[in-house]
């Protein structure tokens, strides 16, 4: 039996950068006022999926859980989170 070790590089979550940022907020930001900071918002999102974190555990630097999973189940609705991937394809 022949055993074959794989080496990867784990890769920490990091949030957006201001330049990313800068893209992405046009996806999202729709001149309104808000109680949460947008950045925020999509940055826990961004932790969520590639953390495989739960929502009620999210951190507590972020929003209220239920407030990411509102906006979260809101831009999935209305197709923002498409055109955002769209974008990137």
């Amino acid at each position: 039996m022949v055993i074959v070790k794989l080496k990867f590089k784990r890769q920490q979550f990091s949030e957006l950068a201001n330049s990313q940022w800068q893209i992405v907020k046009i996806f999202f930001d729709n001149g309104r006022k808000r109680k949460h900071n947008l950045r925020a918002i999509v940055n826990a999102i961004l932790k969520l999926t590639r953390t495989g974190c739960q929502w009620r555990n999210l951190d507590e630097k972020y929003p209220a859980w239920k407030s990411v999973f509102y906006y979260f189940t809101k831009w999935k609705k209305d197709g923002s989170w498409s055109k955002l991937l769209a974008f990137f394809s």
